[in-house]
């Protein structure tokens, strides 16, 4: 059980126990009182008749619009309803769960002007694992009113919640279940829910752990490689470290140097190809930029993102809902992973070139009637094509919506599709240098070095020798059913400190 006594509790490595590893959630008392006092001063600060948007006023375009005292009785709740023009496919239960946990967070600083019974009843939903459907795609919008009204208004018992198995299901019916009762908004609990930018930190979590898995796979992919062609290894040195005057390319050497413990380079060879040679600092950019994603995310934890927000008794506008370094963040490390992947196709490339492997081209036991695996590399450049479409920023090219009224968007859940697509490309060619790798081992009969052993055993369990032309599709997937479980990154340790 996690209790929280103050909003600074949530860590990125505490959400992540919430909302991924299922830990139960709890709130101190003393923490929902500040709640109840900031909400109070709200009611008070309403009362003297200001005039505050989309408590008092309509939303968007219709902001110059005042509200009747019944019209502000049914706005709060309206918000919710008809702004839900999303469907499939949805987010991931860990993202939604994510997606809660930061609006809380938002809550409990008092700068939602929010109920007590708000922040519980969200609590209340996490901890029995309700998980509203949530769109992914086609977010058009200056914030998240689309994906934001889809969440909340399951509180509501409209729109649908994804059951563990997969299966949707209204609201009201998984509510009922559960013993309870649909949620009512009071003044201000509508907009509070709909502002802000909670599902970009959602997913760009869920777009930080992946990326930090792929590129201790990277790595190994990498080493795999390096081997496989008996690259000379000096290059990957300590006195690089001091050449390099970078403790991030010193952290990766010294893991591709035990990675490649044992290993021998050919005696005639001065160099490699660059592909091989600039392998660390290619890993380093990635991780670089993993990093900088990082902390960009823990600070986004602590931001109040609610326009408007009630602060020193007064309702103050914010840009806060436009997270554009997050979905820019989505795209940077994209991008990365694209680089690397590029470097992974072309070593694909060398080590089936006999002047830099030593082995029979196209790495075939029998050159001519057989084919080898000079397709898994065309296989590759089909693949490294569509990446570097995928390049260009998600984040870049603005419209007007809302008849002008909004007219700036960060495209953070475009920016979290594109890289989910980049991340599945970025396994393929994983998986395709993995295998060609798993063949040159095979054609120079020598054992994997001790620093490659326990993780590559792995690989030459799942693949085969091509010892005569087969069908070698179903040996990539079967890697890329490996990379998606987060198999070859136990044994990388760079980049733990991103998770």
């Amino acid at each position: 059980m996690i209790t929280l006594r103050h909003p600074d509790d949530i860590t990125l490595k505490t959400l992540e126990a919430v909302a991924y590893e299922g830990q139960p959630l709890a709130l101190d008392h003393a923490l929902l009182d500040t709640v109840r006092r900031s909400h109070e001063a709200m009611r008070a600060a309403l009362a003297n008749g200001e005039r505050v948007y989309s408590i008092n006023t309509g939303a968007g375009f219709l902001a110059a619009r005042d509200l009747s005292e019944s019209e502000q009785t049914s706005h709060q709740r309206n918000l919710l309803l008809g702004r839900a023009v999303g469907s499939p496919p949805f987010l991931s239960t860990e993202e939604v769960r994510t997606l809660l946990v930061v609006r809380l967070v938002n809550f409990l600083s008092g700068y939602s002007g929010v109920r007590p019974e708000l922040c519980r009843f969200v609590v209340d939903r996490l901890n029995d694992e309700f998980t509203p459907a949530v769109p992914r795609t086609g977010i058009g919008a200056s914030g998240e009113v689309i994906p934001l009204s889809h969440t909340f208004q399951t509180f509501l018992g409209v729109g649908s919640v994804v059951n563990a198995d997969g299966t949707i299901q209204d609201a009201a019916s998984a509510l009922e279940e559960r013993g309870v009762t649909p949620y009512e908004p009071a003044p201000k609990e509508g907009i509070a829910l709909l502002a802000g930018s909670p599902g970009t930190v959602a997913i760009s979590i869920a777009r930080l752990r992946a990326a930090a898995t792929l590129s201790k796979q990277l790595l190994f992919s990498a080493a795999c490689a390096i081997h496989a062609v008996r690259a000379p290894l000096s290059v990957y040195g300590e006195h690089i470290e001091r050449l390099g005057n970078d403790d991030v390319l010193s952290d990766v050497l010294s893991r591709l140097r035990d990675l490649l413990r044992g290993s021998t380079a050919k005696q005639s060879s001065l160099q490699a190809p660059v592909s091989f040679r600039v392998a660390p600092q290619v890993i380093t950019h990635v991780e670089r930029t993993i990093s900088r994603f990082a902390a960009d995310i823990e600070r986004s934890l602590g931001a109040v993102t609610d326009s408007p927000a009630f602060v020193d008794g007064r309702f103050v506008s914010t840009g806060g809902f436009h997270e554009v370094e997050l979905a820019a963040g989505m795209d940077m490390c994209a991008t990365a992973l694209i680089r690397a992947a590029e470097l992974s196709a072309q070593r694909i490339h060398r080590m089936l070139d006999s002047r830099f492997s030593g082995l029979p081209d196209q790495l075939t036991s029998l050159p001519g009637p057989q084919a080898g695996l000079i397709l898994v590399h065309k296989r590759a450049v089909g693949v490294v094509n569509e990446l570097r479409r995928l390049a260009a920023p998600a984040s870049i090219g603005l419209a007007d919506t809302s008849l002008g009224q909004e007219d700036a968007m960060t495209f953070a859940f475009e920016a979290a599709e594109k890289s989910r697509r980049v991340e599945s490309l970025v396994r393929d060619v994983i998986s395709c240098e993995l295998l060609v790798a798993r063949q040159a081992w095979a054609l120079r009969g020598e054992e994997v070095p001790e620093g490659l052993r326990s993780v590559a055993q792995s690989v030459m369990d799942a693949v085969d020798p091509v010892n005569e032309d087969r069908p070698l599709g179903p040996d990539i997937t079967r890697l890329i059913e490996m990379l998606e479980r987060g198999e070859f990154a136990m044994m990388v340790e760079v980049g733990d400190r991103h998770g």
